[in-house]
């Protein structure tokens, strides 16, 4: 390690360390906060967001501190596994032990909020709590902006095993309402034309950008983010039948995908008030009418349950009124009142799920273990670990702090557009009359 950064480092954390002692101690302890900490599994948060910056910068640092060369702890892809907790311990040597202790690293090698705030511009906060909640979801689905999936024929024909592409005359779907998914969220062009929305509202915000990326498909996906359920299944048909324009079609979403202002266009349609940001705040709202007898808001494992619930799962209804009384009565049933893990527990088994059902047992089981109080049974606690083995806690979310609200977005103004069937004759003719009479598998 070079002179020049071995006085910079101490230069830097000399600085740390004396801001730290100038504040009450909560503060520091504040540094040492653990905001992602791999121990089983590792932790898919994304190849764009900033953790994939950090990653980055710590590698570069590590790297230097410890004589070898970056690329030995692989690329800065979002994945927070055993190269980029190992890249935490070979920085250690070059951080006294003073500050060591203040940012926490020595903490399972994890990302604390002090280590962070080293490494990072100082524009770049620490994730919060919201932001981090979401990385948990995002870490579930595991499927990043820049990843699309034709969900037309993609099943195989039980007798065959070959799909419709791959020569087979039938047409087998297990998803046969959504043509086609996107992204972290699951983003449909089917029945909850989500993608539609979003195409909707990042050509609003950035005009021209859909020329820009999608050149000749220009008019296909406006026709696309225009028409009914009828239209997106024949327009994404007739290009998802062609191997060539398929692929090219493929290879310019994720073009689109992976820009920043689509980016924030599909948050912007999830956090709105008439998809997921509402369902997420109807649990607010439940939680908000039983604090009088909770004495408290929102933990920040409640609201990464609420998120991943309103993503995959069943949601507290419009009425709320019914499962507020039972909240009620199950929480004064006796003088104790029961723990946060508990309490969403008994939640999720009022909110059943129709829809893969041990999948959101094992995601459920995600927001119970850190709570010593609850007790998880051995199937369900092998079904979780069989299917993620993540807790909410090593993305750094705990009961003992709380969240007040969530911020719920204005609906995009999608929804007020008359949707009518936009499709040309020629591309009506090319969706083969098999796929239209897909098989649901």
């Amino acid at each position: 390690m070079s002179g020049f950064w071995r006085q910079t480092v101490a230069m830097v954390l000399a600085v740390a360390v004396m801001s730290a002692c100038l504040v009450i101690s909560a503060q520091a302890q504040d540094l040492a906060q653990v905001l992602y900490r791999f121990e089983n599994r590792a932790l898919t948060l994304g190849r764009y967001g900033s953790v994939a910056t950090f990653q980055q910068r710590l590698f570069a640092q590590a790297a230097n501190c410890a004589g070898k060369p970056a690329s030995s702890y692989g690329t800065a892809d979002g994945i927070v596994g055993a190269k980029t907790r190992q890249a935490i311990i070979d920085l250690q040597p070059c951080l006294n032990s003073a500050v060591r202790a203040a940012v926490g690293v020595e903490s399972y090698g994890a990302i604390t909020t002090g280590l962070w705030r080293l490494l990072m511009p100082s524009q770049i906060a620490p994730p919060d709590a919201i932001e981090r909640a979401n990385h948990l979801t995002f870490a579930l689905e595991g499927t990043d902006y820049d990843v699309i999936q034709f969900n037309f024929c993609q099943s195989p024909n039980p007798r065959s095993g070959k799909r419709f592409l791959e020569g087979d005359p039938y047409c087998f779907t297990n998803d046969p309402r959504a043509y086609l998914t996107w992204g972290p969220r699951g983003a449909t062009a089917g029945a909850g034309a989500e993608i539609q929305q979003i195409l909707f509202a990042a050509e609003r915000a950035n005009p021209g950008l859909l020329r820009n990326v999608f050149g000749p498909f220009t008019e296909d996906m406006h026709r696309l983010a225009l028409g009914n359920n009828d239209a997106a299944f024949d327009v994404l048909c007739a290009i998802w039948v062609n191997d060539r324009e398929r692929a090219d079609f493929t290879r310019r979403f994720a073009a689109y995908g992976a820009r920043p202002e689509v980016q924030a266009a599909y948050h912007r349609v999830y956090d709105a008030a008439n998809a997921d940001g509402g369902k997420i705040a109807r649990f607010f709202k439940l939680y908000k009418s039983i604090k009088p007898v909770i004495k408290r808001d929102p933990t920040e494992i409640d609201l990464a349950f609420f998120i991943d619930r309103a993503t995959h799962g069943s949601v507290p209804p419009g009425d709320i009124s019914k499962l507020v009384d039972q909240m009620t009565r199950f929480v004064t049933r006796t003088r104790n009142l029961p723990s946060p893990g508990n309490l969403r527990k008994q939640l999720a088994a009022w909110l059943p799920s129709h829809h893969k059902y041990n999948d959101r047992l094992a995601r459920d089981a995600i927001f119970l273990v850190d709570d010593p109080e609850v007790v998880v049974s051995d199937a369900h606690r092998r079904m979780w670990l069989q299917r993620s083995g993540l807790k909410a806690s090593d993305f750094g979310l705990s009961d003992q702090r709380f969240v007040t609200d969530y911020p719920v977005a204005a609906p995009t103004g999608y929804e007020k557009i008359e949707k009518f069937y936009t499709v040309l004759p020629q591309d009506k003719r090319a969706c083969p009359s098999t796929v239209r009479r897909a098989r649901k598998k």
